[in-house]
């Protein structure tokens, strides 16, 4: 990619998680690192090294804290009550995620004529797909199907360049060089990112939301009223073909979206159902066994019963890391694309918008 395409990278996914990328590599890389933690990264990992500070932070605290270790375990409150209390948010937190998870897969359920309803939509939307992409049957696979829609609107792109160049209007020209630039080269590179990814994964949602539709059609509008008279049938017949594109794109995309924090949800009640019960054994367990005398002596210079707590502590906190490591991403991944059509959430400044007013007094 380019210098250019480096300082301006491409948008959606990433105003998930920052605003405008600053031009400072030291800012850069530190909201890249946040871009990991809230969506690249596998949410294992990020549950493991939310637990893993956790962990490092108790330790830190009672081993180098203003109190020393043993006021530390047995003044305020004592480790065994506050596992008494994690072990009542634990079953709080598993039963109202699954309640939640319950409200969210709701609407996959329903009568014989809703699950019609739904195939004959899925089946309209992929006879339209397949007349505007000129393919003969639509390839089942999402990264695929939508990998199909990005090389039709590539190919529409430069069909609108090619008819432009007939006019003669360097201004118009000039607008719709830019598009086309804009349109094939993000379209390629999601294309690139979409031929290694498989669909289950947030690869392919990465991908797909890297394109960002709102500008294009944006873009197009701007191509439409570029010149007082209307465009040439030609052209504006071009125009109308690439917004039928754009909207079947979008539509896709946040169809498949859609299906796929449905399934980001499914995965966090599994996590939660593998991890609650061993987390509530243990913390009911270790806050049976816990008392000022387990586990004296020192392993590495540090207490062995302030390990054994942090350790408690830690598993404890296990079904809310996982909590929070999946709701950074469904929280950013719905953030990204609070609009459909030309609309953008980045401020006025971000994207230096000018409002154009023609009207007549």
């Amino acid at each position: 990619m380019s210098d250019e395409g480096a300082s301006k990278p491409i948008r959606k996914i990433d105003d998930a998680t920052y605003d405008t990328p600053p031009r400072d590599p030291a800012r850069r890389r530190l909201l890249e690192v946040k871009r990991w933690v809230l969506l690249d990264a596998n949410r294992n990992t990020v549950a493991g090294l939310l637990l893993g500070a956790s962990f490092t932070v108790i330790v830190l605290v009672g081993s180098f804290g203003p109190v020393p270790v043993q006021t530390f375990l047995t003044d305020g409150v004592s480790p065994g009550t506050a596992l008494v209390e994690l072990l009542k948010a634990i079953v709080s937190v598993v039963v109202i995620v699954l309640s939640i998870n319950q409200l969210v897969l709701s609407p996959g359920l329903g009568s014989v004529g809703d699950q019609r309803e739904r195939f004959d939509e899925s089946i309209k939307l992929r006879q339209q797909v397949e007349a505007h992409t000129g393919t003969k049957v639509s390839p089942v696979s999402p990264a695929t199907f939508l990998a199909a829609l990005l090389e039709a609107i590539i190919d529409q792109a430069n069909h609108i360049d090619e008819v432009s160049s007939r006019t003669g209007d360097p201004v118009l020209q000039d607008r719709t060089d830019e598009f086309t630039n804009a349109v094939t080269r993000e379209a390629r590179i999601v294309s690139e990112l979409l031929s290694s990814s498989h669909f289950g994964r947030f690869e392919v949602v990465s991908a797909v939301l890297r394109f960002a539709t709102s500008e294009k059609v944006r873009s197009l509008r701007g191509i439409q009223r570029t010149r007082d008279e209307p465009l040439s049938e030609s052209l504006s017949e071009a125009v109308d073909e690439m917004n039928e594109l754009l909207e079947l794109f979008t539509v896709s995309r946040e169809y498949l979206k859609t299906i796929y924090i449905r399934q980001e949800y499914i995965s966090l009640s599994e996590a939660l159902l593998y991890t609650g019960l061993p987390a509530i054994l243990i913390t009911y367990c270790t806050a049976q066994i816990y008392a000022p005398s387990v586990f004296p002596g020192q392993i590495f210079g540090l207490e062995k019963q302030l390990l054994f707590v942090s350790g408690a502590i830690s598993i404890a906190l296990t079904p809310f890391v996982l909590l929070i490591s999946y709701v950074f991403r469904l929280a950013a991944l719905s953030r990204s694309t609070l609009f459909i059509g030309p609309f953008d959430a980045r401020r006025p400044d971000d994207d230096r918008e000018v409002v154009d007013h023609d009207r007549q007094i």
